[in-house]
């Protein structure tokens, strides 16, 4: 009732004050710190709305920021930081993966520079890979070769 008597309208006077108390407490505000802590600046505007509202007679429940609408240029901004953002992180995770790639290489050259058959059958592991994805292969060496150098390893 009093609502009723005090402002010609109630929702209209409601809805202002909403704007103007989010307005002021997100104005002060940098962008990252209302993208950060929206709970804090909600409880500051929702004391004073309910204070304003209780003044004219209106109690008010719950109140949320449900969305922050930027400017679009401030938004192609912000689109390009969260982009830039996540390249990085994918480079830092692509870095990680090519230095585990090359210690697994170093580890399997150490292994390959102390047993010497194990290089011979790395050889021929890679020579049978490329023989199946090639209509004709010619070794020049010979398979014989091969073999009397895989048995000399072998015997020393």
């Amino acid at each position: 009732m009093k609502a009723a008597t005090t402002v010609k309208d109630f929702a209209d006077a409601l809805y202002r004050a909403l704007q103007f108390a989010f307005r002021k407490s997100l104005g002060v505000k940098s962008l990252d710190e209302i993208l950060a802590d929206k709970v804090t600046a909600e409880a500051e505007a929702i004391a004073e709305v309910r204070t304003q509202m209780a003044a004219i007679g209106l109690t008010v429940g719950e109140i949320a920021v449900k969305d922050v609408i930027l400017p679009g240029e401030m938004r192609d901004i912000l689109n390009e930081v969260v982009a830039a953002e996540k390249e990085a992180e994918a480079n830092v995770i692509r870095r990680r993966e090519e230095t585990n790639a090359t210690r697994s290489l170093l580890n399997t050259a150490r292994v390959m520079a102390e047993n010497p058959v194990m290089l011979r059958l790395k050889e021929l592991e890679a020579l049978s890979e490329i023989a199946g994805k090639v209509e004709r292969l010619t070794i020049h060496n010979g398979t014989a070769g091969l073999m009397n150098d895989l048995v000399k390893l072998r015997d020393e």
